[in-house]
């Protein structure tokens, strides 16, 4: 089980289908690589009308001493792709980790057309993905998304993330079967699973797993209508 990360890059990105956790996934991440001590931001470039941004949790977030960046309070609500400067300014601080939240899909993932220098720096593309949401329910599905975002970002996705759940109705055989699928799309198109993302309050299910040495635990930040 992942407790802290270590062999971390300058730059983080996650990318995948609306609804696949990458919000979720990116805090989680820039919050365990703080653990280490180091500078960490977050960065909101989640542009296409989703159901929840990284700008809508930022004071929770910050609590747990990394920086979010978000546009302005101003236009944080405008329905438009707004890239701010300060989206750019953490890759040229070399005091600090940099981790990037994309909007969901092949659409929203073209933003990274505009930050061609992180190929200047260590950087790594994670592709998360939840079998139980539309789009990436079929590993033919899952893979033509994957190649679909790399053609979008001009970046090739360096590992996968396997965050299938269904909330708190999550199963261990959810979890294990979203594993199995995202491992035989890992074979069939050589990219390495980096993690199992599982919520914390479901880490019991799964410790007699065969990819429990990966499994990533993920503290809840983000609260759908009805849930406490």
């Amino acid at each position: 089980m992942i407790d802290g990360i270590e062999n971390f890059k300058k730059i983080t990105l996650f990318v995948g289908e609306i609804g696949s956790g990458k919000t979720e996934f990116a805090i989680n991440y820039g919050i365990k690589i703080k653990k280490n001590g180091k500078s960490v931001e977050i960065i909101d470039l989640d542009l296409y009308k989703p159901y929840i941004r990284l700008r809508d949790l930022k004071e929770e977030v910050e609590k747990f001493g990394v920086k979010v960046i978000t546009p302005p309070e101003e236009i944080k609500r405008a329905d438009l792709p707004l890239i701010i400067h300060a989206s750019k300014s953490c890759i040229y601080s070399e005091d600090k980790i940099c981790v990037y939240d994309i909007g969901g899909g092949e659409a929203a993932s073209y933003v990274l057309r505009q930050f061609p220098e992180i190929e200047e720096f260590p950087y790594e593309l994670l592709y998360v993905v939840n079998i139980y949401r539309p789009f990436t329910r079929k590993k033919e599905e899952i893979i033509k998304n994957i190649y679909d975002i790399e053609i979008a970002t001009g970046f090739k996705i360096s590992g996968i993330v396997a965050n299938s759940h269904l909330r708190d109705k999550t199963e261990k055989e959810n979890i294990v079967e979203g594993y199995k699928i995202v491992k035989e799309i890992s074979e069939k198109i050589d990219k390495e699973i980096k993690y199992v993302g599982v919520r914390e309050d479901k880490i019991s299910l799964i410790i007699d797993c065969e990819f429990k040495n990966i499994v990533f635990p993920l503290k809840s930040f983000i609260k759908y209508p009805g849930e406490i």
